[in-house]
């Protein structure tokens, strides 16, 4: 199947399909290997196992409490996960290419919501990685915002609609599904971001934002003051391709 869907997407690409077409024809996959979890004890949230054993969220108003994995943070530390689909590509197709569902949520209904910010780095070869472009716009960086419009381009920000038991749903429909969605189309033209965004990636890392430096401050990203750090239910790419 994964091998004809790449043919699919090859002959359409050659033969000037509408790019509608061919990303009707994608088939989304769920990542499904724990490539490196500093923070994994094998229990309970320290469990790695639950960011790849599908996406259970618990719709907008609350968090999935006991199959997420639990990055935790630690300023300054390198509070991460890395994940890939068994040595396949993700690559660049006609809207978003990746979604990565944490377990945000709103509180009150909205507009705040109570979120885990989390940087995304996409990779090639495991060793040189580029960050998804991202922004913190709160008012003040030094301080918290609660608002999931401060936090651009970062993962942990909208809720999880998306259960694979209970509700499911086209994990790139975000009315459905929910989750944080991320382009390729928006990485730089330049350097390593111009080769992913060209050929594709094949680790993806999560880190807890606020375990590293906002280049605005020169400190780190701030956080809620009950935030434990962001808990991973799963990450789906839409293209993929055998390597």
């Amino acid at each position: 199947m994964r091998a004809l869907l790449t043919a699919v997407v090859l002959a359409a690409s050659l033969a000037g399909c509408d790019r509608e077409e061919i990303a009707a024809d994608a088939v989304p996959e769920l990542a499904d290997v724990v490539v490196d979890a500093p923070g994994h004890t094998g229990e309970g949230l320290g469990d790695s196992g639950h960011a790849i054993d599908g996406v259970h969220g618990a719709g907008a108003a609350a968090g999935n409490t006991d199959d997420v994995f639990s990055l935790g943070y630690s300023p300054g530390e390198d509070d991460h996960v890395v994940l890939s689909w068994g040595g396949r590509r993700v690559t660049n197709g006609p809207g978003a290419d990746l979604v990565v569902f944490e377990n945000a949520f709103l509180v009150g209904g909205g507009p705040e919501a109570f979120m885990d910010p989390a940087i995304v780095y996409l990779s090639r070869d495991g060793e040189e990685w580029v960050a998804f472009p991202h922004d913190y716009a709160a008012v003040d960086e030094g301080t918290y915002s609660a608002l999931p419009g401060d936090w651009s381009g970062f993962a942990g920000i909208a809720p999880v609609l998306l259960n694979d038991d209970t509700n499911p749903a086209d994990p790139f429909d975000a009315a459905a599904a929910g989750g944080d969605q991320f382009d390729l189309a928006l990485l730089s033209d330049e350097g390593e971001a111009a080769a992913i965004k060209a050929e594709g990636f094949r680790f993806l890392k999560i880190v807890a934002a606020p375990a590293e430096s906002n280049p605005d401050t020169g400190e780190p990203y701030a956080s809620d003051a009950i935030s434990n750090g962001p808990d991973i239910d799963g990450v789906y790419g839409r293209y993929l391709e055998e390597e």
